[in-house]
């Protein structure tokens, strides 16, 4: 891909702030569709852009960030730190959210000097990335309201996209339609209960459970719910969230006794 020739500077090859060196790749084909060449990208509703190139991305970022280049935007997605949509002709887009999400990577290793193996660890977490105050909130925000085709998820996760397939089909991710950051780490943890050899298939019986108990939930708000009220309802989900927690220690507690009885 040929990406803004605008943005790159310096040779083939860029030291990163983790010590590693990183080549940068040969560039995509030329997409047919000519306004991707110049940089032009579909805007949304009231005329605001709703996705970016790599090269707008660098000169956005780069009075922030001034070693920011399009080599090392290449080198956080092949270190999945980043996951672009692309052009049919191979072209990546970047989203607002995707912005966010780097300049949150390059506020920690730039500023805070944290290498990226820690940086990706925290951002898979959901969350726990405090470049402070205000800055880790918004960062929640963004990794809240990011979303993953089935591919995606699997190349975040590392795993084939069988696994995350398995997953949708027995319910216990997706169920809103969309596969969003609480279903990545729903699906961490899939992976490493299936270390222990407990696959998707075996958590149809704990997804059970989880409606039964949501069910009871709903059925004690349930005249909130109905009410109409915006501020009633809400309150209504609150308590059940309310719930859901206490749920979920009380049942850590009981599993922890129950498996102190494991031992002869």
């Amino acid at each position: 891909m040929r990406d803004d020739p605008r943005a790159a500077r310096g040779g083939g090859e860029e030291h990163f702030a983790d010590g590693a060196m990183a080549a940068d790749p040969a560039p995509d084909p030329v997409p047919a569709d000519p306004a991707v060449e110049t940089g032009h990208r579909m805007r949304g509703r009231g005329g605001s852009k709703d996705s970016y190139t790599i090269g707008e991305v660098v000169e956005r970022l780069r009075p922030e960030f001034p070693t920011l280049s399009v080599s090392k935007i290449r080198y956080l997605e092949r270190r999945r730190l980043i996951n672009l949509t692309r052009t049919r002709g191979g072209y990546r887009l970047f989203s607002g959210q995707d912005i966010e999400l780097l300049k949150y990577i390059l506020t920690l290793q730039d500023k805070e000097y944290l290498p990226l193996k820690v940086i990706k660890k925290r951002i898979e977490g959901g969350g726990g990335i405090s470049t402070g105050g205000e800055a880790a909130n918004d960062l929640s925000r963004v990794l809240e309201d990011r979303t993953y085709t089935r591919e995606e998820l699997a190349d975040t996760l590392e795993t084939d996209s069988r696994f995350v397939d398995e997953l949708v089909t027995v319910g216990v991710i997706g169920r809103t339609g969309e596969l969003t950051q609480r279903d990545a780490e729903i699906a961490r943890m899939a992976m490493e209960m299936a270390k222990y050899s407990i696959q998707p298939r075996h958590l149809r019986g704990i997804m059970a459970a989880v409606d039964r108990e949501a069910a009871l939930f709903k059925q004690v708000v349930n005249p909130e719910l109905r009410s109409g009220d915006e501020g009633r309802v809400a309150e209504a989900v609150n308590k059940a969230r309310h719930l859901a927690s206490v749920d979920s220690r009380m049942k850590e507690l009981m599993m922890a006794n129950v498996i102190d009885t494991f031992a002869p």
